[in-house]
């Protein structure tokens, strides 16, 4: 934890935050400091990524998520839950959080206090394999999408069926849902059936893909294949993992708003 420019940015009258490549839109950049003069402390230096030999990572605060990625894997075959855009950095990711359907959920979450320049993360072994999916299901109108929706909130919510094997996500637009996602098992069970265990302890079969897709409109593109761990990741993010250490300078412009509903309440 970096102190002293705290004090020193007290010492001149200034406000100051540390801009580690985060996923904070209303921090992510050199420009928005909120006031004029104010100071802002670049974390790019800060690129160490090493594992020890209980599978804690060190991480230094300016490693973008697609480094972190390979670091980790490479040194020792594991991996942490982290986000789907390699450039983006650990250090808003790690302190506020972010959007994660890789591996079973954890907490990537800390009270930023000061400035963190290094971050130690407990790793977890990597899958050996992991079945990235996609589905495109043609939406004609309002009511179809509607239903679509509410189909697809149905199967998210099932408890036979979902589990911390599998995340995925809906990009809607005006003419299809795009549903795309992994499941952390072999291409047989997803395509076809899975075993799971309920509460007591008996054996239930229940279908994954087909219990998603019964309900929808046919899919007008569709794709399931099995991949090693750094491959999944590589073609989930649709770009190479390793980013620049100096330079980056790829940029997008958007409006984003965040809605939470209550799993015991949803939308209908």
């Amino acid at each position: 934890m970096l102190e002293s420019p705290h004090l020193l940015a007290r010492h001149l009258f200034k406000a100051h935050k540390h801009n580690a490549n985060d996923l904070l839109w209303n921090s992510a950049s050199f420009s928005s400091g909120g006031k004029n003069g104010s100071m802002v402390i670049s974390l790019e230096a800060f690129q160490t990524v090493t594992v020890d030999s209980g599978g804690i990572a060190e991480v230094g605060g300016g490693v973008r998520l697609g480094n972190l990625a390979t670091g980790i894997y490479n040194q020792s075959q594991r991996a942490l839950p982290h986000g789907i855009c390699p450039g983006v950095g650990i250090g808003g990711h790690a302190t506020h959080g972010g959007y994660c359907f890789l591996i079973a959920p954890q907490a990537v979450n800390a009270i930023s206090i000061g400035i963190i320049t290094t971050f130690y993360l407990q790793s977890q072994p990597a899958p050996d394999s992991v079945i990235n999916w996609v589905y495109t299901i043609p939406i004609a109108g309002p009511d179809v999408a509607a239903a679509a929706f509410s189909r697809i909130q149905s199967f998210a919510l099932n408890a036979s069926i979902i589990d911390d094997k599998i995340g995925f996500g809906v990009t809607p637009s005006p003419s299809s849902f795009l549903i795309n996602g992994t499941y952390r098992g072999d291409r047989a069970t997803f395509e076809d059936k899975a075993t799971i265990h309920n509460p007591h302890h008996l054996t239930q079969t229940q279908q994954i893909s087909p219990a998603l897709l019964r309900t929808l409109p046919a899919p007008s593109y569709s794709s399931v294949k099995s991949l090693p761990w750094l491959a999944s990741l590589e073609d989930l993010w649709g770009s190479p993992l390793l980013q620049p250490l100096s330079g980056y300078d790829a940029h997008d412009t958007f409006y984003a708003k965040s809605v939470l509903v209550p799993e015991a309440t949803p939308l209908n």
